[in-house]
Order: C-alpha cells, then sequence, then structure tokens
C-alpha cells in the first residue's frame, strides 16, 4: 500500500513538474488567471475563456505563435472591470498587451510587467490606472508603442521609461504626472535626458499633454529626425521654445498649448518667453501648429513658399506684432488660420484671403486698409480633413483626430455663439479698423456651405450693399454681423430676397436710414423660418414695423430699439413661440402693448420704454417695471410682488431693486438687510468713512457686536445697468480664496447699490508701506505679502469662470488681517473679461503709475496689465517709495540706494535682488517678455528661505 502511495506522488510530481516546464499550459493558466480576477465582464466576452471551449488561441483577443503556440498579441476592449495582475507576467512571449477603453484601476503589476521583454505595444490608454509608472518598464527593450493616456497615472516621468531606440510612439496625456521632462543621465534613449535623446531615433509620436510638467522643452528633441508627432499642451512649462525643434523635418503636429480644452483646468496651460523659432514655423512638413494663449510675441516670417504644407495654424491670443505677411498666402493648404488677439497692424494680405479659408479669424487686432472680398472657389474645413479612417496611414489618421478635435472645439467656442452646422465657414474679422465698403463673396456661389461672417466694430461704411448677399441663395445657412460700422443708406429691399436661409442679420450701432423694407417682410421674412436673431437697433430707421416679422417663428432676439419707428407695435409679434428678447425701446412707437405677448411663454426680456404707448401693461412673468418706463399715456406698472411664480430669477431681482432686501452669499451671525447696514454705517457718515476708489467709498460697519463688515457703497453711474450688475455680481459672490476679500452680500436700488464685505482689521497695504514702525523691515512679512498677493492674481487670471482681470492693482486695494495676511479687493469690479477671450477693448481703469503703458496708449487690457501693476506694488513694497517717486528710474541701479534702509539692512540681500529683478521683469513694456502671474507665483515661492 506504501509503496503505490509513493508512486502516485511521483506520477503526480511528475505532471506538475511537466505542467510548469510546458509554456503553451502557462499562457492558457495566466490567462485564466486574469478572467478570474475580474470583477465584472458586461458584455461577457471572455465567457467563451474556458478549457471546455478548446484551444486558448481560439479565445476572444487572443493571438498566438503558429509554430510555437505561444500567446503573443492580447487585445481586450469593452468595459472590463477591474485588476491587472501578476499573472500577465507569465505571458513571455507577449507582443502587443492592448486594454484599452476598459475600467481596470489600481496600480500596474510592476515585476510582472518587466518579464514580458519582447513587448512591442503596450496599449493601456482609457482605463482608471492609478498610482506611478513603474520604473521597472524601461527594461522592455523591443517596446515601440506606448500609450498610457487618459489614466490616473501620479508622480514623476521615470527617467528609463521611454525605452531604447526602437521607440516610435509615446503617450502619456491626460493624468496628473507632475515634476519637469526628465533630464537625468542614462543609458541608451532615456525619457528625454538631452544627451541621450538622439538615441531615440525612430520616434515619431510624443504625446505629452495634459500633465502637470514644468521647465523646458529640451533643445535636445531637435535630434528626433522621426518625430512627427508632438504635444506638450496642457502642461506648466516655460523659457522659449528651442529653435532645434525645426531639425525636426518630418514634424507633421506640433501642440504647444490647448487652453480651450473643455476637459481641462483653466489653470493647466503653458507659458512660453520669446517668439515661436521662424526655424518651426517653416517646417516643410508642418500641417497643424497649434499655439492659442501661449504668451509668445515677435513677427512671422516672410519665408512662406510653395513647399509651405500648413493647414492648421493657430496662433491667436498671443502678443504678436507687427505686419501679417503675404508670404503667408503661399500656403495653399491653409484652411484654418486664427490669428485673433494680437496686435498685428497694416492690411490683410489678398493672397491670404485668395485661399478662402474655412476658418479665418483676425478679430481684436489693429488691421486697417480695405477688406478684400473672396474670388477663388471656397473649400470646407471637412474637404481639408478627412472624416472617414479608411485607407489612411496612422500618421494621416492622428493627424485627422487633432484636427477634427481642435478645430470643433473652436467652432463650439465662437464667441459669437456655438456653430454646430454641418461643412462650416468662418470669417471673422471683427474689432478691427478695417474701411471702405463692404466685400463681396463671389466664392460661395453654389456651395452648399454654412457661413458665418463676422465684420462688427470696425469702420466700414457705405450702403448695405446687396453684393453682400447676392451668392447666399445656395447656402445652408447665412449668419453676418454688421454691428459697430459707418454703414448708412437704405436697405435695399433686394438684398435679402434671395437669403432665404439666413439665420442671423446683425447692424446696430450704424448709420442706416429709411423704413424696414416693406419687400422684405412680404418675401422674404415670410419666407426666412430659420432666421434666429435680427437686430437693428441705434440706426435712425423710420416708418412702422413690418406686421409680417411675426411670421419669422424660429426667431429668438429682435432688437429694434434707439431708430426712429413709429406707429403701432404689431400684434403679430406676440405670435413668435421662440421669442426671448423684444427690444423696441427709444422710439416713437404708439398704441397699445398686444394682448398677444401674453402668449410669449419663452420670453425673458422685454423693453419697450421711452415710447408714446398707452393702455394697461399685459400679464407678462419676468418683466421688471423699468421694461415700460416714460411711457406717459400706460396705466401704472403692476406691483412686482403681485406676481405669479415667486422665486424666478427675474422677480427676485425685481424684488432686491424694489425694496430693502440685501442678496447675500455668506453665512453671517446677524441678518443683513438694508436698515442695518446703513444704520451700521452712521446712514454711511464720514467718521466710518475708511476708503474711497474710483468705484465708490467704503465704511466701517459694526451689524451686532463684535462682527464688522466693510460696506462699498458705489456711485450708481458706474454701473451699466441694473441686470447687468446682478448677474456680474452674482458671479463675484461665489468666488472663493484664501487672499481674495469675501464678498458676503449686497443690495441695489434707487436710492443706493452697495457692497458687503468681511471687515480687515489690518489696514491696507499702501499704509503697511509707509509706516514708519519698521514692521515693514522683514523679508518674511514682505515674501508672504507679494506672495499672498500674486496668488490671488493668479487665481482670478486662471481659475476663474469668466476669467477676471483686475485693471486697477495697488497698495490701497490690498489689504491685511492682524497677522499681516494679504487680501486682494475690488476684483471683478472692472470689466469682466470673457473665457474665451484675452484682450478686451474698453475705457482705461486703474490708477496713474500702475496703468500698464499698452493699457493707457491703446485702452486693450490684458491679464499682463495686472502683471505691471504688480510689479509696480512689488518695486512699492521693496523700497518704501510711492510708484511715481522719481528714483525709479533707469539709472537707479545702486541696491543700498534703491531698498528701503531698514530692509536691505536686515537682508537676506540675496533674496531681495532676486525680487527687485522680478519687479522689474513685471513692468517691462514688451508683453511677451513679462511673466504670467503663474509663473510669478512660481518664482516668489523658491525665494522663501525662512
Amino acid at each position: 500500500m506504501s509503496v503505490l502511495i509513493v508512486l502516485f506522488l511521483c506520477l503526480v510530481s511528475s505532471l506538475r513538474t511537466a505542467g510548469a516546464s510546458d509554456p503553451v499550459a502557462g499562457d492558457r493558466e495566466a490567462l485564466l488567471g486574469l478572467k478570474r480576477s475580474l470583477e465584472y465582464d458586461p458584455l461577457h466576452l471572455l465567457s467563451g475563456w474556458n478549457l471546455a471551449s478548446g484551444s486558448h488561441c481560439e479565445w476572444y483577443g487572443i493571438t498566438c505563435d503558429l509554430i510555437s503556440g505561444r500567446v503573443t498579441a492580447l487585445n481586450l476592449t469593452g468595459a472590463l472591470v477591474g485588476r491587472l495582475t501578476v499573472s500577465i507576467g507569465n505571458l513571455t512571449e507577449l507582443r502587443v498587451l492592448s486594454l484599452c477603453g476598459n475600467e481596470f484601476y489600481g496600480d500596474l503589476p510592476a515585476e510582472a510587467l518587466a518579464r514580458l521583454r519582447l513587448m512591442e505595444v503596450l496599449e493601456l490608454q482609457q482605463n482608471n490606472f492609478s498610482g506611478v509608472i513603474p520604473a521597472q518598464m524601461g527594461v522592455l527593450a523591443s517596446l515601440r508603442i506606448l500609450n498610457v493616456s487618459y489614466n490616473s497615472f501620479s508622480g514623476t516621468v521615470p527617467d528609463n521609461l521611454i525605452g531604447r531606440s526602437t521607440l516610435e510612439a509615446v503617450d502619456l496625456s491626460h493624468n496628473h504626472l507632475a515634476g519637469k521632462i526628465p533630464i537625468s543621465p542614462v543609458d541608451a534613449c532615456s525619457s528625454l535626458n538631452p544627451r541621450e535623446i538622439s538615441n531615440c531615433r525612430n520616434l515619431r509620436s510624443l504625446l505629452l499633454d495634459g500633465n502637470i510638467l514644468e521647465g523646458r522643452i529640451p533643445a535636445e528633441i531637435g535630434r528626433l529626425r522621426q518625430l512627427r508627432f508632438l504635444d506638450v499642451s496642457r502642461n506648466s512649462l516655460t523659457d522659449t521654445i528651442p529653435p532645434e525643434l525645426g531639425n525636426c523635418t518630418k514634424l507633421s503636429v506640433l501642440i504647444l498649448t490647448n487652453p480651450d480644452d473643455s476637459t481641462a483646468p483653466v489653470s493647466e496651460f503653458n507659458a512660453f518667453v520669446g517668439s515661436i523659432p521662424s526655424e518651426v514655423l517653416l517646417l516643410p512638413s508642418l500641417a497643424f501648429l497649434w499655439a492659442p494663449r501661449a504668451n509668445v510675441g515677435g513677427h512671422l516670417p516672410k519665408s512662406w513658399n510653395n513647399s509651405c504644407g500648413l493647414r492648421t495654424l493657430n496662433l491667436g491670443r498671443n502678443y504678436l506684432a507687427g505686419a501679417i505677411p503675404e508670404q503667408l498666402g503661399m500656403c495653399r493648404n491653409l484652411s484654418f488660420l486664427d490669428l485673433s488677439s494680437n496686435g498685428f497692424e497694416g492690411s490683410f494680405p489678398v493672397q491670404i484671403q485668395d485661399n478662402f479659408l474655412a476658418y479665418l479669424n483676425i478679430s481684436h487686432n489693429s488691421l486697417d486698409g480695405l477688406l478684400p472680398g473672396n474670388r477663388n472657389p471656397s473649400r470646407s474645413m471637412s474637404r481639408n480633413y478627412k472624416d472617414e479612417d479608411a485607407g489612411l496611414s496612422f500618421e494621416e489618421n492622428l493627424e485627422n483626430l487633432y484636427a477634427r478635435r481642435f478645430i470643433r472645439s473652436a467652432l463650439v467656442r465662437n464667441p459669437f455663439g456655438p456653430i454646430s452646422d454641418h461643412d462650416p465657414v468662418v470669417h471673422d474679422y471683427s474689432f478691427n479698423r478695417f474701411s471702405g465698403a463692404l466685400p463681396s463673396f463671389l466664392s460661395l456661389s453654389g456651395r452648399r456651405l454654412s457661413f458665418s461672417l463676422f465684420l462688427n466694430n470696425n469702420n466700414l461704411s457705405g450702403s448695405l450693399s446687396s453684393a453682400l448677399f447676392a451668392q447666399c441663395e445656395d447656402l445652408q445657412s447665412f449668419r453676418v454681423n454688421l454691428s459697430r460700422n459707418l454703414l448708412s443708406g437704405f436697405i435695399p429691399p433686394s438684398a435679402l430676397s434671395t437669403c432665404l436661409q439666413l439665420t442671423r442679420l446683425e447692424a446696430a450701432y450704424n448709420q442706416l436710414t429709411g423704413p424696414i423694407p416693406t419687400i422684405v417682410g412680404n418675401y422674404s421674412f415670410s419666407h426666412i423660418l430659420t432666421c434666429e436673431k435680427l437686430t437693428l437697433s441705434e440706426n435712425s430707421f423710420t416708418g412702422e414695423i413690418p406686421w409680417q416679422l411675426g411670421q419669422i417663428v424660429s426667431l429668438i432676439i429682435l432688437d429694434l430699439s434707439n431708430n426712429k419707428l413709429t406707429g403701432t407695435i404689431p400684434s403679430s409679434l406676440g405670435d413668435l413661440p421662440n421669442l426671448q428678447v423684444l427690444l423696441l425701446h427709444h422710439n416713437s412707437l404708439s398704441g397699445i402693448i398686444p394682448s398677444s405677448f401674453s402668449n410669449l411663454s419663452r420670453l425673458i426680456t422685454l423693453d419697450v420704454s421711452f415710447n408714446n404707448l398707452s393702455g394697461h401693461i399685459p400679464h407678462l412673468r419676468f418683466i421688471s417695471c423699468d421694461s415700460y418706463k416714460e411711457n406717459m399715456f400706460l396705466q401704472p406698472c403692476p406691483d412686482p410682488d403681485a406676481t405669479s411664480s415667486s422665486g424666478h430669477a427675474q422677480e427676485k431681482l425685481n424684488k432686491i431693486i424694489s425694496s430693502s432686501l440685501i442678496s447675500y452669499f455668506a453665512d453671517a451671525p446677524a441678518e443683513l438687510n438694508y436698515e442695518g447696514v446703513v444704520k451700521a454705517t452712521g446712514n454711511f457718515s464720514i467718521k466710518n468713512l475708511i476708503g474711497m476708489g474710483g468705484f465708490g467709498s467704503t465704511y466701517k460697519a459694526e451689524l451686532v457686536p463684535g462682527f464688522l463688515v466693510a460696506v462699498k457703497r458705489l456711485y450708481i453711474g458706474k454701473l451699466q445697468g441694473l441686470q447687468q450688475f446682478d448677474a456680474e455680481i452674482r458671479t463675484l459672490g461665489r468666488i472663493r480664496h484664501k487672499n481674495l476679500v469675501t464678498l458676503m452680500g449686497y443690495h441695489m436700488g434707487e436710492a443706493d447699490t452697495f457692497l458687503v464685505y468681511n471687515y480687515l482689521s489690518g489696514g491696507n497695504l499702501e499704509a503697511f508701506i509707509h509706516d514708519r514702525s519698521g514692521k515693514n523691515a522683514c523679508w518674511r512679512v514682505v515674501h508672504k505679502i507679494a506672495l499672498d498677493v500674486a496668488q490671488a492674481l493668479a487665481y482670478l487670471h486662471y481659475s476663474c469662470i469668466p476669467r477676471i482681470v483686475h485693471r486697477d492693482i495697488k497698495p490701497s486695494n490690498i489689504l491685511l488681517d492682524e497677522r499681516l495676511n494679504a487680501y486682494l479687493s475690488d476684483f471683478g469690479l472692472a470689466k469682466l473679461l470673457e473665457a474665451s477671450e484675452t484682450h478686451a477693448t474698453t475705457n482705461v481703469a486703474g490708477t496713474f503709475g500702475y496703468v500698464a503703458p499698452e493699457y493707457a496708449i491703446t485702452c486693450r487690457v490684458s491679464d499682463k496689465a495686472d502683471v505691471y501693476s504688480f510689479g509696480v506694488v512689488l518695486l512699492e513694497l521693496l523700497s518704501g517709495k510711492r510708484s511715481l517717486d522719481p528714483s525709479f528710474s533707469e539709472y537707479g541701479n545702486a541696491f543700498n540706494i534703491f531698498f528701503s534702509p531698514l530692509l536691505w539692512e536686515a537682508g537676506p540681500k540675496d533674496n531681495l535682488v532676486a525680487m527687485l529683478r522680478l519687479a522689474c521683469l513685471c513692468t517691462v513694456e514688451s508683453l511677451p517678455i513679462r511673466p504670467s502671474m503663474k509663473q510669478v507665483v512660481e518664482k516668489i515661492k523658491k525665494l522663501k528661505n525662512y
């Protein structure tokens, strides 16, 4: 019996040994181990993974070597949930591991992956992997393609990650990787080691976007002669763009920034210094260059020629200057060009216009001269970039993917509203100085396109020629904005007679005269069923409002205000089911307000004020009494408290305006009400006055014992309108940062409008700077105040939506608490900038001595104006002198004279000099050289040393 047992155990042992030594059986067991580790297989993809289903080489997602039977490829996509276990390391002949588009989570099994020495393709994108990217993966010497994008990997990029000379594509994008692009020396090709990177001679794709990488783009990337795709956007890269990138002669796609990525926090973007080297711009294979808001300046080169392969060029929202070179017109394949919000001057080259770009945005510059029309046959973006991937190479697919994604984002984020049409063409010439007559667009003939044309805010003159509309009968849709020009004369009756697909016509703030053509009403308006917006305000139109306007059932906005219209309001306007905004104020209209207006269920804004209307006011929800004022024969406006549907936004606004309510955003130990606040200020007594500024006067108020607030009583004449103010102040009420004063509430009414802030007992920075007690001579305090203010400004610039440019940075607007923590006040009371804009044209706000020179001269404000003002404040903080002190000159370079004596004596002198250099850098005239506030914060943090 014992002999049999021994024989049996020996047999079992031999079978186990045979199984362990059988690599094919080992592969099968590794696959079953992977299946057992899964928590969920919603599509039952692995239901056939069992021993009863025959050879594992026939299982779903498995590819085997035909001779050895070993597993060489594992491709699994289908929402699998679970962890990647160590059993994967037993597939030692694996060449391809593709697990993209699942929900694998947790850390990668580092040691197991390191055993896959033959791995050529590793695709783990679009999962939920976390932890660090294992350094052990650096031993995969045969790796050609590495894609771990769209996960949650963190930590730094391992020094030895990017393999050896076989590497062709790397995608680490959309993770949480931090630190600098690695530069530590290793053998062969490290991640981006400057001395060794030339060993990555086969690298074709390097995608690092969507991380938190810092530092500079290594110049040694220029040695990657096979590189075709480079994406470093959505990081924190700085410094100059290396001209050595011009050696990458096969580079096709270069993404330097992407601030409009809807998946990105607004704080994630690069801020380069200097210009984009001409060696890069003129690369012969470059087809797609995307660098909006990259902080670059300089001039565009004049060396483009027929070899130019550019199809997409986005340099919008930068600091480029000079003329747009006509040689750019040699790029015959160019279909997308965005040069908006720069400092370009001179005329727009006709050579570029002849190409008829599908997307052209040169808005917000200083271009002048005549605006040329188009002559060549048009092409659309969809014709320039294929939608179908069939038959395209890897490079073509990737380029098309970038083009479709980025261009779609540009269309959706259009400042005049999202453009989602099929086959769109967008031309934006707005906010320039173009003059002369309206151009024609003859190349539109016969094209089934959706055309959006923005000519507003220029100096265009002459009549509203029918030539502009002559070729639009074949369009799918036509949007045109002609507002704020010098157009005059009648609207020719034939102008719109064939433009039946007109979706928007904006011609406000011109000098147009005569009646709104009745032929348009009789023929065209009754057929233009797609028109959504018609604005003809601020002109000199006469006659009656055509009743046929009531037949444009798609109309959402109708603005005929500030004209000379007479007669009655057509009752047909009450038949517009989609109407949301109706503005007829400041005309000479008479008669009653049609009772049919009660049918306008979607109406949000109505203004018929300043007319000669009579009769009763129809019951309309959400419409304030201001909408009817200055009509002497109208019956009194009903009490807004008597309206129904309380709680709606407009009704709440009406109550705030007409009563003593205070709307508040922060908790307080006492209820905020108008009477209590006014009483606590001593009826705005001068004895409680603690500050005066451009927006109003600030008073100290003790609402209950021990609870103090600061009340800023606004100069109501500064506001643009109560509804606009209400919307903007509610946006400010949601802003919270440790270095911004807290807006606790507000009241607005006909008698008073004021804001309620938390009270800070330490006074303001102006008093602190000029305090003779010596507390301002401590480096630790000076450093902390500078950092507090810088962090507050960086938050306003990069984390607020819409982003906020302060425009009045000065010591009196920086408040201190008892511990000398600094808080920025008065933020957002200047014009709020829209999120998609870098510049805004407005009246100059701010205080003499702190206003940036480009802002004072051109009225064009950007976040760099705040940087300049911050630099001046920093100079005051270091020197103890006022901004207009004559010692602030280019010759005042003696440090012991510049700094306040006590501060210089206390030191540390190296840090003080470094802070002074930063202040000077902030106040240079060149905008591209000025750092961003994000960069300023990082520089100040490095100077701590206490």
